[in-house]
């Protein structure tokens, strides 16, 4: 049976999720925005390879840097899925939905590690590498992040999913959270379009196709992160969202 909310471990496990959160977005803006190139994008899916080479060349000990940040950040979205699983498991009887989760989670976290691992390898030696290698390690790491759709998108619909089915009163969370899951899957759609574009806004460069789902992406870890934290607190003191 799933432990009480007012159990202290259980709280503190709930924080410690809630927290895993925070930190992977902190850790993102770090190694993805400020030092990795990622985010905005350092390269562009219509470059040339030489272009890839020269790019990463010029910024290659700050894209190392950064891709540590990165293997901390997307590590951490281990934790934060299976604080929501827990969640949602304290309101079933039978588990189902929070299994699921963690499923979505495992998934989620091993793709989100491969983008790190694939940035980390495009910085190892692209002076030595063909420069067509370079390109696809940049192209990979794009794919795995937004063309993923199905794997984030179902882990929030399935977060979405046992809130919305609830009695009333006996929702795992509040019932507006299924409504932001519903639509974080929605505003990561846009990711699929990269398969058939290699410029303007529906590329892995451009504002629509990259900007849209990460953005929404990593708002829908704060909120969830908010609710987690929220739900961390002891009864007295808990108010609601």
């Amino acid at each position: 049976m799933p432990q009480s909310i007012d159990d202290p471990l259980f709280r503190k496990s709930m924080a410690f999720c809630a927290w895993s959160g925070f930190a992977a977005i902190i850790l993102f803006i770090i190694g993805g925005v400020v030092l990795g190139g990622m985010l905005p994008p350092l390269l562009h899916a219509d470059d040339s390879p030489a272009e890839f080479v020269r790019k990463v060349s010029e910024h290659l000990f700050e894209i190392r840097i950064g891709s540590v940040f990165l293997m901390c950040s997307f590590a951490l979205f281990g934790p934060f899925g299976a604080g929501m699983a827990a969640l949602t498991r304290r309101a079933e009887t039978t588990p189902v939905f929070s299994y699921v989760q963690l499923v979505f989670t495992a998934c989620g976290t091993m793709i989100a590690l491969l983008v790190a691992f694939a940035w980390a390898l495009m910085a190892f030696r692209p002076d030595e590498y063909d420069p067509t290698i370079v390109q696809f390690l940049v192209d990979f790491a794009y794919f795995l992040a937004i063309f993923s759709v199905p794997c984030f998108g179902g882990w929030c619909v399935v977060i979405a999913l046992p809130i919305l089915f609830a009695e009333e009163g006996k929702e795992p969370m509040p019932r507006w959270v299924a409504y932001v899951n519903l639509w974080a899957a929605v505003l990561f759609t846009p990711g699929q379009l990269v398969l058939f574009f290699k410029h303007g806004i529906f590329s892995w460069h451009g504002i629509v196709a990259l900007w849209l789902p990460f953005v929404a992406f990593f708002l829908w870890i704060l909120i969830m992160s908010v609710v987690m934290l929220q739900a961390s607190k002891p009864a007295s003191s808990r108010q609601p969202l």
